[in-house]
């Protein structure tokens, strides 16, 4: 467990590791992970949304009142500086390795537009089938378009994450379902990127009636950020909210990563965290 910490947080745990180079993963345990703030049940039945294929991962997010994402740290990122594409690994409620992610773009990109870059997002389970995909788009290089994260599954699309222009907000619409859902950003998050290093911060998400149905939590990543930009987080949410919105909730994950967290030492529009 790491000692850098805030006592006034409720999030105890970050799962980085202490020591470099070496990136050790979380670790499965018997019983689940304690969430803070936990959300005990939906306030009302959302319909109208696509149902997903069924598998084991989807399965096991199902079940669960909460899923960890870990970055995984690139020993070729901290040693030279030249961005490299993102790597995920998703844990369920029990810390057992369920997904993977890994991003696609452009190295141009990446050195361009840093964390405003457009990118594909490729998901996988254990045996390397595609579970769903993410595209970003309206990033890019120029910093006055609103910002777009559309998830597929099999083919079809399943929702669309949209920022608009300086907006605190992130508004998912999910496919065939007229329930709308924000995702605030915190205070600390909207203001310099100094203010958000060192914390641990929670994206509360909403739903229509302002009523709070989970959190996107970024966990303090204590003395790691002076080496690297990975980051670990969790997202909690009802058991019984519908697994294709947990899922939708995991990929407005990464487009809050790459747009708060993904950068070193740059400021602007969705600016990032000094290390």
């Amino acid at each position: 467990m790491s000692r850098h910490h805030r006592r006034s947080s409720p999030y105890r745990v970050n799962h980085q590791p202490r020591r470099m180079p070496r990136h050790r993963l979380p670790e499965e345990q018997d019983e689940p992970i304690e969430v803070p703030n936990a959300v005990e049940s939906m306030p009302f039945r959302v319909t109208g949304y696509r149902h997903m294929e069924p598998t084991s991962a989807i399965d096991s997010i199902a079940a669960s009142n909460c899923l960890m994402l870990v970055q995984c740290i690139e020993p070729i990122e901290m040693m030279t500086g030249i961005e490299t594409p993102n790597r995920y690994v998703v844990h369920d409620m029990y810390m057992r390795r369920i997904l993977y992610a890994h991003e696609e773009s452009d190295y141009w990109d990446r050195s361009c537009d840093r964390n405003r870059r457009n990118f594909n997002l490729h998901m996988f389970d254990h045996r390397r089938r595609q579970v769903m995909s993410s595209s970003r788009f309206g990033g890019g290089s120029c910093n006055c378009s609103a910002d777009y994260l559309e998830t597929w599954h099999r083919g079809h699309s399943i929702g669309v994450l949209k920022r608009d222009l300086c907006d605190y907000r992130f508004y998912l619409r999910v496919a065939g379902c007229p329930t709308e859902f924000a995702i605030v950003a915190p205070t600390n998050a909207q203001n310099s990127p100094a203010c958000r290093s060192r914390h641990t911060l929670a994206f509360p998400v909403f739903i229509e009636g302002g009523i709070r149905v989970g959190e996107i939590v970024r966990l303090d990543p204590g003395y790691l950020e002076w080496v690297s930009d990975a980051d670990t987080f969790m997202i909690h949410f009802p058991v019984d909210m519908p697994v294709i919105i947990k899922m939708l909730l995991l990929q407005a994950t990464f487009l809050i990563d790459f747009t708060y967290f993904e950068d070193r030492g740059q400021q602007g529009n969705g600016g990032v965290v000094y290390y």
